[in-house]
């Protein structure tokens, strides 16, 4: 805003200040000498001096004057600016706050409308016909029982056995952590590790691979299971992280090439036993003691990438805080959102006044904000050795092999009698060869083949010029010739002598 007070008050001031100047110079003072009645009359100056004096005190008042009403009003100004600012921050807080709430509402009916059907029956006193399987996959009995240990004094229990299921069970809503990211938290004595054991025995029942990441464990108490980082191994289980994050990148690329929906997509997964279950056992004490940030970019990826490939983790800590959880800045609504958490409630013994299980606890489901009350499993001992629910592996009939044949003996006369035959004839039987017909030539007519006879025309070329000249010919992006390229690598028909994710990747033919 430009302002007009300056020039103005600039101006008074000169003209008071020239006034005045000109009252107290020295000229004013001069005699003068008039004429009246033929008489000469000589008399000083001094009436200029009092007018100009006025003049120029009321111009330097006036410019004062000015000066204060320009003041009062830049003040006025920047205290309108000030609210105007104020409620335009306000509004925008409002308009932040609105979306911020209509986005945690459509996400907490969208996790509702899709853990309603597993979670239904757990959560009211009748179960609806509908929804009485809530388990994930059919669960292999087996006849041994387990040995497992009780937390506290507890009232009689059933001891967990491999074939138990009970129609009415209370503790039937941890079948949700089967294929499902899930987090168990609590204080210390609260049960998490065992309680934790009795889920690893529900994924190896489930036939899941189950993989636990513990450096503070022994190999001899998770028998059955694959523990990686015992002895304070945290560099194994770095590399098993970063395995974890390719595995899941190479899975969604074998997702986008298989060609199946989504559910038949995990169908096969589920039949082919590639369930791959994480387990991190308190990981609130050795996440931060992995190198550079890979807790923090395995626990974002756990979260946001793992359901649809069947790959659940299990986080177990002591609290459901960022810094507990590998540290993962930033991410507390994708915490809220993607998790199945289940918090372990502690009580104080009796006697020993030291904090033990009270087989209570409470359950979030992923997107809301209300904690369920719920039963915790009864375990009579602590859980060591899961072979006994494992699946056995399975045996595959070999078909008899046919008896060797045996060597007829040899006839000198026979022999003699075809030499001969073969001496009279004319031209000798030539074996016509058989030929094999090429890799490329078995693939089936597509834009697979297509690209395969154009690179064994060009033989080398680089992949920037498959893009350009054959994919815009065949109506295809950058990605769709990407993905052909790395199904004929597979294929080993082609190769590259450059990374393929660089900018000069080339590729050559390499069929022989």
């Amino acid at each position: 805003m430009k302002d007009p007070y300056p020039p103005q008050i600039v101006g008074l001031l000169a003209a008071g200040m020239t006034s005045t100047a000109l009252a107290v110079s020295g000229y004013l003072h001069q005699p003068e000498t008039v004429r009246f009645l033929g008489t000469q009359l000589t008399y000083q100056a001094a009436y200029r001096k009092i007018p100009l004096s006025l003049v120029g005190t009321g111009l330097c008042v006036s410019a004062w004057l000015l000066t204060q009403t320009r003041r009062d009003y830049r003040r006025q100004y920047q205290e309108w600016e000030r609210q105007t600012l104020r409620q335009q921050s306000q509004m925008q807080a409002i308009a932040h706050q609105a979306e911020l709430e209509g986005y945690q509402q459509v996400a907490q009916l969208q996790a509702a409308e899709r853990l309603y059907p597993q979670m239904a029956p757990y959560l009211s006193d009748v179960q609806e016909a509908d929804y009485q399987d809530v388990s994930a996959s059919p669960q292999p009995q087996a006849t041994p029982q387990p040995v497992a240990e009780t937390t506290a004094p507890r009232q009689p229990s059933v001891s967990v056995t491999p074939a138990s299921e009970a129609t009415a069970d209370p503790t039937a809503y941890l079948q949700n952590f089967l294929e499902y990211p899930g987090l168990l938290f609590g204080g210390m004595g609260a049960g998490k590790s065992w309680t934790a054991r009795y889920l690893v025995m529900q994924k190896v029942r489930a036939g899941h691979q189950v993989i636990l990441l513990d450096p503070h464990a022994a190999n001899h108490e998770w028998k059955g299971i694959r523990h990686i980082g015992a002895g304070m191994d945290y560099g194994a289980i770095a590399a098993f992280l970063q395995w974890y994050l390719d595995e899941i990148e190479r899975r969604y690329q074998e997702f986008n090439r298989s060609g199946l929906t989504e559910e038949d997509w995990q169908q096969s997964l589920r039949q082919q036993q590639r369930i791959t279950s994480v387990v991190s056992e308190e990981m609130t004490n050795w996440a931060d003691r992995l190198p550079g940030d890979i807790g923090s970019k395995f626990f974002k990826s756990a979260m946001s990438d793992s359901r649809k490939v069947l790959m659940p983790p299990l986080f177990v800590a002591h609290d459901r805080t960022l810094s507990a959880l590998g540290d993962a800045k930033g991410i507390a609504r994708l915490r809220d959102a993607a998790l199945l958490e289940l918090e372990l409630i502690p009580t104080i013994h009796p006697t020993t006044r030291k904090p033990v299980s009270s087989g209570k606890g409470k359950l979030k489901l992923p997107g809301h904000a209300e904690w369920l009350p719920v039963e915790l499993p009864q375990i009579e001992r602590k859980i060591t050795d899961f072979t006994l629910w494992s699946s056995p592996p399975s045996q595959t009939h070999q078909p008899p092999m046919p008896p060797p044949p045996q060597a007829t003996p040899f006839d000198f006369r026979a022999q003699v009698n075809s030499w001969l035959q073969d001496c009279w004839q004319a031209d000798a039987p030539q074996l016509e060869p058989q030929e094999t017909p090429s890799q490329v030539e078995a693939l089936p007519a597509g834009q697979l083949k297509s690209l395969a006879l154009y690179l064994r025309k060009k033989g080398s070329i680089a992949v920037r010029d498959v893009r350009q000249n054959w994919g815009r010919n065949q109506g295809l992006n950058g990605e769709q010739v990407q993905a052909l390229l790395l199904e004929l690598m597979a294929l080993h028909l082609i190769e590259t002598f450059s990374p393929l994710n660089s900018k000069a990747e080339w590729v050559r033919w390499s069929e022989t």
